[in-house]
């Protein structure tokens, strides 16, 4: 039987939570958990998202990172503004006070990356990149294919029957 820290899927949750506690502990200096700095940096690329679409990308209920983002918005650092396409909807931005807090964001990630990686030859450092970029995009395409598969009617035993 293997052993799970021989396991792909273990070690990869492993240094994914090692990685996060290492980042937890540079960033508590700024007063933002986990969840408001996953917003922040999200929010960096993405601005004008809508707060539904956020949640869903940083898998969390929308109730939850409604919370997240009053403490946010509230801090100076987000602001809310309706979407011009749809009354209902909210649309989310940073505001000029959220610059510096993301360079020490930002960072607090190299420093971070700088120690997992200490030790690692450059080449190798792209490997890793290139190898977990195809990991991603790989079960990427698996659950665009579950998703078109569950989506799909069911076959009708006519169907099945000429199928065959």
């Amino acid at each position: 039987m293997r052993h799970p820290k021989q396991s792909f899927g273990f070690l990869v949750h492993e240094v994914a939570r090692l990685l996060r506690r290492d980042f937890n502990q540079r960033a508590v200096d700024l007063g933002l958990s986990q969840a408001q700095w996953r917003a922040l940096a999200y929010l960096s690329h993405h601005e004008g998202v809508r707060q539904v679409t956020l949640a869903d990308f940083l898998e969390i209920q929308p109730i939850s990172l409604a919370r997240q983002l009053d403490s946010l918005q509230e801090s100076g650092l987000i602001e809310r503004r309706p979407d011009p396409s749809d009354r209902r909807a909210i649309q989310l931005y940073l505001t000029p006070a959220a610059e510096p807090v993301l360079e020490r964001l930002w960072q607090h990630s190299a420093d971070t990356h700088k120690i997992a990686l200490e030790g690692i030859p450059e080449g190798d450092r792209e490997a890793v990149l290139t190898l977990l970029q195809r990991v991603k995009h790989n079960l990427l395409i698996n659950e665009d294919a579950c998703d078109t598969r569950r989506k799909s009617p069911p076959e009708s035993a006519d169907d099945v029957q000429s199928n065959t």
